[in-house]
């Protein structure tokens, strides 16, 4: 694994938060360093976000997949969210513009890469995430999925919505990699952090 994180506080006290400033200026620097399939973890200020960390025994609670347009340079995160389902960002709106109103990401928030993705993988990995966008569920969904996450459900992988590890699991999963999870019925962001094959590359925020 990148490192062992089991709380929040530890995340903190390892990797003591910098300013706005600082975060956008360390983006810039790294920028041409992302490839696809690399994986963008979050710890978030949102009481969910705490109930995932306490239900996973992990610093984590949400993780989205990097996905390169090399023909444009630009970069992509792909993640699934509760409510909106499967999106494509830029990848600088984590330190620029995560909500909308111009506000970077209100948490924590690293950048982690699988060892030994080949080229082959990385294309199947995108593929997959971009033939996955847009994804919709209604209501029901939602909380079906907010049900799944904190206490777990049977056949997770068993359908094609998704909460964002089962969709990073299912990415790697087309690729031939299989990234462990907790059991057969949840999965959670610090799961796919303590695959030994996940290394740390920076944190963002």
């Amino acid at each position: 694994m990148a490192i062992s994180l089991p709380n929040r506080k530890i995340l903190d006290e390892m990797f003591p938060q910098k300013g706005f400033r600082e975060n956008l200026k360390n983006y810039e620097v790294n920028r041409d360093s992302f490839q696809t399939g690399d994986l963008i973890f979050f710890s978030g200020n949102h009481w969910l976000s705490n109930l995932i960390r306490i239900r996973s025994k992990g610093a984590w609670s949400h993780v989205g997949v990097v996905v390169k347009i090399e023909e444009i340079n630009r970069l992509f995160l792909v993640e699934s969210i509760l409510e909106v389902g499967v999106r494509m960002i830029p990848l600088s709106f984590l330190v620029k513009n995560y909500d909308g109103h111009y506000h970077h990401y209100n948490g924590r928030i690293a950048w982690a890469r699988y060892e030994h993705l080949s080229t082959e993988q990385a294309l199947v990995i995108k593929e997959f995430a971009l033939d996955n966008l847009s994804k919709q569920y209604d209501k029901k969904e939602y909380y079906r999925i907010l049900w799944r996450t904190i206490v777990g459900k049977e056949k997770v992988f068993h359908d094609d919505k998704y909460t964002c590890s089962e969709y990073v699991r299912e990415a790697f999963k087309h690729a031939g990699i299989y990234l462990k999870y907790e059991r057969g019925d949840f999965i959670s962001p610090s799961a796919i952090w303590s695959n030994q094959e996940i290394i740390l590359k920076d944190m963002i925020i």
